[in-house]
């Protein structure tokens, strides 16, 4: 078997561990937090603040990295996902949300480092031509670790918080291993670089001395990230599973399958999003991705319970789409694709850590409030993914050149 082909399969199979690694703690720790510290709402949605902030630095810091030294910053992947291991078993003896809170940062800053260089390498690695149905596959087989990690917690809901956290720890371990054989499989490769870069391609030809023209086009990538990673901090993060259980008075349990279905129902999505960004052009897929978001987060807010769930598969499925083709688009039209890939992560991970305290914050503060048969608070989220669309059908940059 060719080593690029070995070491694409070994990303792809981590993108599963390394998510139920973290996934299966999410529901635990926010359970935990809500019912056994007593913290309010925006101290459960701080949790995913703490954990995006350090995350967005430390993705622009391993972006560069990754630039710089290739295939060897996965030693560094690798380390951080072992000390995942480590840290997560201390959520079982946190005693205040200050603790939690820590804990939580600490792991951003494990998985900043660990994650960015996995998404270089594998891009660098693979065809432009397949670039962004690669990272379709990369992310679904993501979007099944964390439909993974809520089947598992829901098999474990009644059981001793150590034991769910327990599987985590257990599951980073596997993923450290996974990124220490990707690393040894492409020691002496020769990672494919960009293209030259034409007028029409965004940060075309740049280079040290154009890292400024570089990052003015990466802009626009930076806006339809942080606007929809806005809305997606609240449908993926903590706040989905107090939401739901209050709101619409589902079990633990049942919160837990339906973010798990969804995931499921999304995963088709993300490959015909990638198929058109590949075959058609990127702005186009992100036009339909961004709408599937601004639609579903508009149903996620309703009061009817079964439009809220499919509100919440539509929302899945267009977020599915965001993800991989803004990354292949930082990878393929940059020169410098670590450090955009580190930029457009940052702007995800700021996005995730304004969005869940904005919201969690609102649903202190006014509730479940219904205006025009959608709740306050989720229509105030659904208003941000207005920008990223706006920002997706203003910009021409993302049209592929055509040869």
């Amino acid at each position: 078997m060719r080593r690029d082909y070995l070491a694409a399969g070994l990303m792809v199979v981590l993108a599963f561990a390394g998510t139920v690694a973290f996934r299966v703690s999410i529901p635990a720790v926010a359970f935990y937090t809500r019912g056994v510290l007593e913290a309010s709402a925006l101290g459960v949605g701080m949790l995913t603040s703490a954990f995006f902030a350090a995350r967005a630095i430390f993705a622009v810091v391993s972006g560069g990295l990754a630039d710089k030294y290739g295939y060897r910053v996965l030693y560094y992947s690798a380390a951080a996902f072992l000390l995942n291991a480590a840290v997560v078993n201390l959520y079982a003896v946190a005693t205040s949300l200050p603790e939690v809170l820590a804990i939580r940062f600490a792991q951003g800053v494990l998985n900043g480092i660990a994650w960015v260089p996995v998404q270089v390498v594998l891009g660098r690695l693979v065809p432009e031509s397949v670039r962004g149905r690669v990272y379709s596959v990369y992310f679904a087989l993501g979007s099944l670790g964390g439909m993974a990690g809520n089947a598992i917690y829901a098999g474990l809901a009644d059981a001793p918080i150590t034991a769910v956290l327990a599987v985590s720890a257990a599951s980073f371990a596997a993923s450290s291993a996974l990124v220490l054989a990707t690393a040894v499989s492409v020691r002496g490769l020769e990672l494919r670089p960009v293209r030259g870069g034409t007028k029409r391609e965004i940060g075309g030809g740049v280079g040290e001395a154009g890292l400024a023209v570089g990052l003015l086009g990466v802009v626009p990538l930076v806006i339809i990230v942080l606007g929809s990673s806005m809305f997606n901090s609240v449908i993926r993060g903590d706040l989905i599973y107090m939401y739901m259980n209050e709101v619409f008075e589902l079990s633990k349990e049942v919160v837990a399958g339906y973010v798990a279905l969804s995931s499921l129902i999304a995963l088709p999505m993300s490959y015909l999003l990638s198929w058109v960004s590949d075959r058609v052009d990127d702005a186009t897929s992100l036009k339909i991705s961004l709408g599937l978001v601004l639609a579903g987060a508009l149903l996620v807010g309703s009061t009817w319970r079964e439009l809220a769930l499919i509100g919440l598969a539509m929302a899945y499925g267009g977020f599915s789409g965001v993800v991989p083709v803004t990354r292949r688009v930082a990878v393929t039209k940059f020169r410098l694709g670590g450090t955009a890939i580190g930029l457009v992560n940052a702007s995800g991970n700021i996005g995730n850590v304004v969005g869940a305290a904005l919201a969690g914050y609102l649903y202190d503060i006014v509730g479940a409030v219904v205006v025009g048969g959608v709740t306050l608070p989720t229509l105030i989220m659904a208003s941000l993914v207005v920008a990223s669309l706006t920002a997706a059908f203003l910009t021409a940059g993302f049209r592929k050149a055509r040869e």
